[in-house]
């Protein structure tokens, strides 16, 4: 019993435990230290790409935006067609364009003119040459046509002819010169038709007071063929005075 008073004297803390059944609660001067609070640092952005990595990013995003735009763009203009009046019917008459077959296109285009052997060439020189030394160039060697047996090829005056003005036709049976078509020129003639051994010729008519640009007396065909050896016209070849225009 004295030992147990004792030990209550020397620990009255055990006790007060005893008694309570509850911790004594620590003073503040007591007890483990408490942590300072914990300073929470701001995390950094990374630093922008340089080099050829940011380049290569700055040059996609541009690239993406012009895309975008570009497709804004052609939205609008779309909507804005559709909008208008008409703008259906426009496209619904404009038909898709099929190819056509060669062969048609060759025949719009008309059959290709036949080649010329060397002899048909040779002629068609010499009917020149025969023109030439009369001091008159060929208007067009299309005209003679080596197949047929009369030929025709309408000549002008060189350039260094003066005082001649006018047009001729000169007429040839096969590869022979036969003759004009009249003594005197026309300033308006040429070949309006030729079959086999006939050849039609049209002269422009000039009445009294016309300029030689303009006459005015309408046009009259002439048809020529051989007649006993020799050239001979089919129809009234209109006189001088309407084949030039007036002095």
């Amino acid at each position: 019993m004295r030992d147990g008073a004792k030990e209550r004297e020397e620990h009255p803390e055990g006790e007060t435990r005893r008694r309570g059944g509850a911790r004594p609660r620590p003073d503040a001067d007591h007890g483990p230290p408490r942590r300072p609070a914990r300073t929470v640092t701001p995390r950094r952005r990374p630093p922008p790409q340089r080099g050829a990595r940011g380049k290569l990013a700055r040059a996609v995003g541009l690239i993406a935006t012009l895309v975008l735009l570009g497709v804004g763009v052609a939205v609008v203009l779309t909507l804005t067609r559709e909008g208008e009046p008409g703008a259906q019917e426009t496209f619904a008459a404009e038909p898709t364009a099929t190819p056509k077959p060669a062969a048609k296109d060759r025949k719009a285009k008309g059959p290709s003119r036949p080649q010329l052997t060397n002899a048909q060439r040779e002629s068609r020189a010499a009917a020149v040459a025969q023109m030439r030394s009369q001091g008159y160039e060929p208007v067009a060697i299309a005209t003679y046509k080596p197949r047929q047996t009369l030929r025709v090829l309408i000549g002008r005056p060189k350039a260094s002819s003066t005082g001649v003005r006018g047009r001729r036709a000169f007429f040839f049976v096969r590869e022979q010169y036969i003759g004009t078509d009249a003594a005197s020129p026309s300033l308006r003639l040429k070949v309006a038709g030729q079959r086999g051994s006939e050849v039609t010729l049209a002269y422009t008519r000039y009445a009294a007071g016309d300029k030689p640009c303009c006459p005015s007396d309408g046009t009259v065909k002439v048809r020529f063929a051989m007649g006993d050896g020799r050239l001979q016209p089919l129809d009234p070849i209109p006189p001088m005075a309407s084949r030039l225009p007036p002095a």
